[in-house]
């Protein structure tokens, strides 16, 4: 992974911008010396930019055989540079490696920050850093919660149980697709169902709009008796409900929501509500 990052970032960089991170990476030789790869990974945005590294095919599909559930395309420039800099210092001690690297996280703004924790999943022993990525949940910073909660594998490798689902619905809440969530349908649970049922209650109490896509986060793992809720959205005038209502339910198995989804199939007008409906009836027979 790490010569890939060194392949695709060379090919994406000035010469004078590849010369500057030949030096970079010297600040992460041993021996190391902190404050000049502290100037290094804060430098990286300013000395080769930001611009998405914009994978073409042959690149995703070489990416796909590394990491399948690492997508780049969202990276930036600087992003990539920033995870080469932490790579490069697993020589280190135990200690010595997470202190140094901690710093660049504590130390460092939103967008250091955001490149972090998007290449903490590379990172050797990187559950030992899980209390930083649960942190950073909790900002007001929607980039950065961004960062972590979406096209991120460590939340459903690392994340218990609640602060996984809390995340679910921080996003929801914020607007944030959940089908951005890596690993979302490995991580269904009945709790999680229950919170965004709760949630739904909640907004509807308030004549509030529900936001579309909880129903991924909330059909699959819901009591049987609590399904009709769901069954009702796939009649609501709004096609993205009916779209998510037929998504959520295909992950039930259940054979009233099997009989709705063929009802309403029946009746439905939208292409890509039909599509939903026809995906789940056939998931749910398998």
């Amino acid at each position: 992974m790490k010569q890939f990052l060194i392949e695709i970032l060379r090919a994406r960089v000035s010469e004078e911008g590849w010369m500057w991170f030949e030096k970079a990476l010297q600040s992460a030789s041993a021996p190391v010396q902190a404050n000049k790869l502290m100037g290094s990974y804060t430098g990286a945005s300013r000395k080769l930019g930001k611009h998405a590294l914009l994978l073409n095919d042959l690149e995703k599909k070489d990416l796909h055989s590394l990491n399948p559930e690492l997508p780049l395309d969202h990276w930036g420039i600087d992003e990539a540079a920033r995870a080469l800099l932490l790579l490069s210092l697993s020589h280190l001690s135990p200690d010595e490696y997470v202190e140094l690297v901690l710093q660049c996280y504590e130390y460092g703004d939103s967008r250091e920050q955001q490149s972090w924790l998007r290449a903490l999943s590379l990172l050797p022993h990187c559950e030992q850093f899980l209390e930083t990525a649960m942190g950073a949940c909790r900002t007001n910073i929607i980039p950065l919660f961004e960062s972590i909660a979406c096209e991120n594998p460590y939340p459903s490798h690392y994340f218990p149980e609640l602060n996984f689902n809390h995340m679910v619905l921080k996003s929801l809440f914020n607007g944030v697709a959940v089908t951005r969530i890596i690993g979302l349908e490995s991580r269904f649970n009945q709790e999680l169902s229950r919170m965004a049922d709760d949630y739904v209650s909640e907004r509807e109490a308030a004549g509030r709009e529900v936001p579309p896509d909880i129903w991924l986060a909330l059909a699959p793992r819901i009591p049987q008796e609590r399904l009709a809720r769901v069954h009702s959205y796939l009649r609501h005038e709004s096609p993205n409900h009916r779209y998510w209502a037929a998504v959520g339910l295909g992950h039930t198995h259940d054979a009233a929501s099997r009989s709705e989804l063929e009802k309403q199939r029946k009746i439905e007008a939208e292409q890509n509500v039909i599509g939903a409906m026809d995906a789940s009836l056939a998931k749910m027979v398998q």
